[in-house]
C-alpha cells in the first residue's frame, strides 16, 4: 500500500512541476499551427496552381463532406469534453478513460456501418469515400477534444502537426511524383491517411492511459451519460459547421461547381488564419474554466481585438500570392476580403464568446443562438443570390451574419461587453479593411489599412497596446534568461 501512495505521490508532483500554463499552452498550440501554416500553404497555393478547376472542386467538396461527420456521435466526445474541462491528466482513472474511449469506438462502428448502407443503396461514390473514414474522422476529434480539455497542449500540438505531414507527403507524391489530375485518387489517397494517422492516435492514447487488459468492453452508461450532456454542445457546434458551410452549399447547388471552386480557393485562404486563432481559442476553454472574472475576460478580449486587426492583413499578401502566381483564381479576390472580413468579428466570438459558453456549461443556450444565426445565415443568404446571383453576395452575406453573430453574444453577455471606443475601433478597422482590399493593389492597400491599423490602436487601445508591449517583452527576458542558465 505504502508503495503505491509513493507512486501516486510522486506522479502528483510530476504533474504540479508540470503542469502547463495558458501562456506556455498557446505557445505549444501556435507552434503546432505555424508548422501546420506552412504546410497549409502548400495546399493552398499549390494544388489549385497544378489541378484542374474540376478536380480541385471535387477534392473541396470531398473535404466539406467530411466536416460533418461530427454529428454522427450524437454529442459523446462533447460530454467528454464537458465533463473533464479545467482537469489534468493525472485527476483521470485510466482504466475508466479506456472504457470510455472504447465504448466510443464501437458505437462510431455502428454509424460507420450504417452510412456505407445508405451510401451503397444510393449509388453516391464520394459519400461512401466519406463513410469510410467516420471512426478515424470521429476518433480524432473525441482524442483532441480530451486534450483540449485537460490542458494537455504539448501533446496536442504533436498530434496535430503529425496528421497536417501526412496529408502533405501524399499531396506532393501524387502532384509531383505521380503527376496525376484524377482526384479520385487524391480522395482515396486521404482515406488511407486517415487510417494510417488513427493506428498513431492508438499508440499516443495507450501512452497516456496506460495499457488497460480488461478495459475492451462496451458500457452503454457512457452514451447515455455523454450523449445526454454533450447533445446540445454537439449541435451548437455541428450549427456552427452548417454556419460554416452554408456559402459554399449555396454557391455549389444554385450558381456551379466552376464558381464552387473559386469560393472554396478563398475559403482555404481564409482558413490559414487559424494558424493564429486555434493556439488562443483552444486554450481559452481550459482557462475560463478556472475562473471568469470580467477583468480576465475583458483583457482577453481586448488583446483579441488587437491581435484580430493585425492578423487579417495577411489578405494583403494573399493577394499579392494570387496576382503574381495564381492568376486563373484573380476573380475569388473579392470574396476573400469579405470572408476575411468576417473572420475578423468571428476570431472574438471563437475565443470568447464560444468558451465562456461552454465553461459556465450553457450548452442550451449556445444551440439556441446557433440556431437563430443559421436562420440569418440562410435568408441573408438566399435574399443575396435572389437580387444579385453572385458569389460576392454571398460572401457578404456571411459576413453580416458574422457581425450579427457577435452583436448578440455581447448583449447576451453583457456582463463581459468592451466599452464604446473597442467597438469604434473594430468598426474602423473593418470598414478600411475592406475598401482597401477591394480598391488598392496588395502592396498600396497593406500600407494604407496598416498605418491606419496602428493610428488607431495607438489612440483608442493604448493601455492594452502598453500591456500588451510589457507582456510581450517579459515573456522574451524570462525565456532568454532560461537558456542562459541552460548553457
Amino acid at each position: 500500500m505504502s508503495i503505491l501512495m509513493n507512486k501516486r505521490n510522486r506522479i502528483i508532483s510530476d504533474q504540479k512541476h508540470n503542469s502547463v500554463s495558458v501562456k506556455r499552452g498557446i505557445m505549444y498550440v501556435f507552434i503546432a499551427n505555424a508548422i501546420n501554416l506552412a504546410i497549409s500553404l502548400f495546399t493552398a497555393f499549390f494544388l489549385p496552381k497544378f489541378l484542374s478547376v474540376d478536380s480541385y472542386a471535387n477534392i473541396k467538396l470531398f473535404n466539406l463532406y467530411i466536416t460533418y461527420l461530427g454529428i454522427l456521435h450524437l454529442g459523446y466526445a462533447d460530454g467528454m469534453y464537458l465533463r473533464n474541462g479545467g482537469k489534468s491528466i493525472y485527476s483521470i482513472n485510466g482504466k475508466e478513460a479506456k472504457v470510455e474511449f472504447n465504448t466510443f469506438k464501437l458505437f462510431q462502428v455502428i454509424m460507420c456501418l450504417l452510412m456505407v448502407g445508405v451510401s451503397l443503396a444510393i449509388n453516391n461514390q464520394v459519400l461512401l469515400l466519406c463513410s469510410l473514414v467516420i471512426l478515424p474522422v470521429n476518433v480524432s476529434s473525441y482524442v483532441r477534444n480530451l486534450y483540449n480539455a485537460i490542458g494537455e497542449f504539448k501533446k496536442y500540438s504533436r498530434f496535430t502537426n503529425i496528421n497536417t505531414l501526412m496529408i502533405f507527403v501524399i499531396n506532393v507524391i501524387l502532384l509531383f511524383i505521380i503527376k496525376t489530375d484524377y482526384y479520385l485518387y487524391y480522395i482515396v489517397a486521404y482515406v488511407v491517411t486517415y487510417f494510417a494517422y488513427w493506428m498513431f492516435i492508438e499508440y499516443e492514447l495507450r501512452k497516456v492511459l496506460g495499457r488497460q487488459k480488461s478495459a475492451f468492453r462496451f458500457e452503454r452508461r457512457y452514451i447515455k451519460e455523454n450523449v445526454g450532456t454533450g447533445v446540445f454542445l454537439m449541435t451548437g457546434n455541428f450549427c456552427n459547421v452548417i454556419f460554416t458551410s452554408i456559402d459554399r452549399l449555396f454557391v455549389k447547388n444554385l450558381i456551379g461547381m466552376v464558381e464552387f471552386a473559386y469560393y472554396s480557393f478563398a475559403v482555404s485562404i481564409e482558413n490559414l488564419l487559424n494558424v493564429f486563432i486555434n493556439p488562443i481559442s483552444i486554450t481559452m476553454y481550459n482557462y475560463f474554466c478556472r475562473g471568469r472574472s470580467y477583468e480576465r475576460v475583458i483583457k482577453i478580449k481586448r488583446y483579441s481585438l488587437l491581435l484580430a486587426s493585425i492578423i487579417i492583413s495577411f489578405a494583403f499578401l494573399a493577394r499579392f500570392v494570387i496576382e503574381s502566381w495564381l492568376p486563373k483564381y484573380l476573380s475569388s479576390i473579392g470574396v476573400l476580403f469579405f470572408l476575411i472580413a468576417a473572420q475578423y468579428a468571428a476570431m472574438l466570438i471563437r475565443i470568447v464568446h464560444v468558451n465562456l459558453y461552454k465553461s459556465k456549461k450553457q450548452q442550451k443556450k449556445y444551440f439556441g443562438i446557433m440556431v437563430c444565426v443559421i436562420a440569418v445565415s440562410l435568408l441573408l443568404n438566399m435574399t443575396g443570390y435572389l437580387i444579385f446571383k453572385n458569389t460576392i453576395s454571398i460572401a457578404v452575406a456571411t459576413l453580416l451574419t458574422n457581425t450579427i453573430w457577435f452583436i448578440v453574444g455581447e448583449i447576451d453577455l453583457r456582463e463581459y461587453a468592451l466599452h464604446f471606443k473597442d467597438y469604434l475601433f473594430f468598426c474602423l478597422n473593418m470598414v478600411v479593411f475592406i475598401i482597401c482590399g477591394l480598391n488598392m493593389g496588395a502592396i498600396h492597400g497593406f500600407i494604407v489599412y496598416s498605418v491606419l491599423a496602428v493610428m488607431w490602436a495607438l489612440i483608442f487601445e493604448f493601455k492594452t497596446c502598453k500591456s500588451l508591449f510589457l507582456e510581450t517583452k517579459r515573456i522574451i527576458k524570462k525565456r532568454i534568461k532560461k537558456n542562459n542558465k541552460n548553457i
